[in-house]
């Protein structure tokens, strides 16, 4: 992995409308005869299709959401990879400042075809357009209600490409499955074993990451945060929340989100009930004040490329969200 990550950045071919079409109809025909069907590729924006061709007959695709699909903090990339023309994965990305979420599936077929190279691959693109260097996998990938996985241990599929557990307790445990595995090469880790170890998230972090900065983060716990202010400081009455949130964001920005689009409207809102949770940011620098527009607008732009690029220099509202995001009470 650390060999793939310091390799040139790979060439980007922005699809033409016809191209994109073309492609987006031959990702839906693969998953739709499987039975399967992803958020991104049932609302893919054919505005922005990306390709790369990292070799050995490989080329993936990359495209991300309309505006009125988009997610409210996060940025969603959803892909494929076609390998000599033929269809043999797909996969979706959600990514917040430098942080992903990765879920990656190769179609049974095709698993024993330089599946990690091109695993690697997707990272090395995703690292590129998103700029994150802490990539997650969530635990139904790894096996957490997936026997799938369990029984083709990818757990071990992802600890071999340098993944490490977020939670210390089951990092410990697969320290001690590596000893055994050492100690005696014909020695199998229990269907049980991984179960336990399909619990938490694993992560691949770059050397330039903020090592374990994302342990205890989760989307949901923000989510909880909102509920429990609505529920303490408005009766439960959302619209009422969301009121009192966007007249303090527009006072402290200086914004008036009626004159904006609509879909830009929605990201001020969005964005204004989450920073009603964080004390004094109407006393942040005019330079973060400014760069938190910027933020808001990039939200509704063509693609989400802009806006993930402003998050990462935002140094004061990842620290505001990593904390929202880490506290469980």
């Amino acid at each position: 992995m650390a060999d793939e990550f310091s390799k040139p950045r790979l060439p980007i071919k922005v699809l033409s409308s016809r191209e994109a079409e073309k492609a987006l109809d031959l990702v839906k025909e693969a998953t739709g005869v499987r039975y399967r069907e992803l958020y991104g590729t049932a609302n893919a924006n054919p505005a922005w299709v990306v390709q790369a061709n990292p070799g050995r007959g490989v080329e993936i695709y990359f495209w991300g959401l309309p505006p009125e699909k988009r997610l409210p903090l996060r940025a969603y990339l959803a892909g494929f990879t076609v390998k000599n023309g033929v269809p043999i994965n797909y996969v979706e990305c959600i990514s917040l400042f430098d942080w992903t979420e990765i879920g990656f599936n190769t179609f049974p077929a095709y698993r024993d075809g330089e599946t990690a190279w091109i695993y690697a691959q997707h990272l090395r693109l995703l690292q590129q357009l998103h700029g994150a260097n802490a990539i997650s996998v969530y635990p139904y990938q790894i096996g957490d209600g997936n026997e799938e996985a369990i029984a083709s241990g990818a757990f071990w599929f992802y600890r071999k490409m340098g993944f490490r557990s977020m939670d210390p307790t089951l990092e410990k445990l697969a320290q001690a499955e590596e000893k055994k595995v050492r100690a005696n090469a014909k020695y199998r880790t229990s269907a049980a074993t991984l179960r336990r170890l399909s619990k938490a998230n694993v992560v691949y972090e770059l050397p330039e990451a903020d090592r374990g900065a994302w342990d205890r983060f989760s989307m949901r716990n923000i989510g909880l945060a909102v509920q429990k202010r609505m529920a303490r400081d408005f009766d439960g009455d959302a619209e009422a929340m969301r009121k009192a949130a966007v007249a303090r964001l527009a006072r402290t920005v200086k914004m008036d989100p009626r004159k904006l689009k609509s879909q830009t409207q929605i990201a001020f809102e969005d964005f204004a009930t989450v920073l009603s949770l964080v004390p004094g940011f109407d006393r942040w620098s005019s330079d973060e004040k400014n760069l938190l527009r910027e933020i808001i607008t990039a939200k509704a732009g063509p693609t989400e490329i802009r806006y993930q690029d402003l998050l990462l220099k935002h140094e004061r509202l990842r620290s505001a969200i990593l904390k929202l995001g880490s506290q469980t009470k």
